[in-house]
């Protein structure tokens, strides 16, 4: 199991971890990597800066790059994110931990969470979910929550784990024996 151990409490026994698997552009990902195309795509059309010499050309470079940076950078930041992150479900929390530095992003007790959801898909990997926070978090590919933030705390969205049904028995038993 690759959890860090710095994320676990004193006492605290890990169940289960694991990494998302095939992570890929999804939802309204898509909508936003081709809005960066269409974006790019009109500024060649219209001729500002493309093709020119001085300042004009300059102009024209900053508008793509800066549609670019502006339709792609979330979505690739969110796959980045995604690609580093850990999960871990222990006896008593289910944790979202960055694989790199180790630091826990999110983690929620078991007893405060909503049963688990999952969506499978044929080949077992599946996102699981806690509650109703399935639907619309699963437009943008999930979320990953900021435990600590008292404002708006995103709920913790396990997204592409493998064996996701085993994944969600394992929470429920965890969530029952702690009840």
């Amino acid at each position: 199991m690759d959890v860090p151990m710095k994320v676990l409490l004193p006492g605290e026994q890990l169940l289960w971890s694991g990494r998302p698997q095939r992570i890929a552009p999804r939802g309204l990902d898509w909508y936003s990597l081709a809005f960066g195309v269409v974006w790019v795509s009109v500024i060649a059309a219209s001729g500002i800066g493309f093709g020119r010499e001085g300042r004009t050309f300059y102009i024209g470079a900053a508008f793509a790059v800066f549609g670019l940076a502006t339709a792609w950078g979330p979505v690739i930041g969110r796959l980045w994110a995604l690609r580093r992150a850990v999960y871990a479900v222990t006896d008593q929390r289910v944790v979202v931990a960055d694989g790199v530095s180790g630091r826990t992003r999110a983690s929620a007790y078991l007893r405060a969470l909503p049963p688990p959801v999952t969506q499978p898909r044929e080949d077992g990997v599946g996102t699981v979910t806690f509650g109703e926070a399935g639907g619309l978090l699963s437009l943008f590919g999930g979320a990953q929550a900021t435990a600590g933030s008292k404002s708006s705390q995103v709920p913790i969205v396990l997204v592409a784990v493998p064996e996701a049904e085993r994944v969600r028995d394992l929470i429920a038993r965890g969530q029952a024996a702690g009840a």
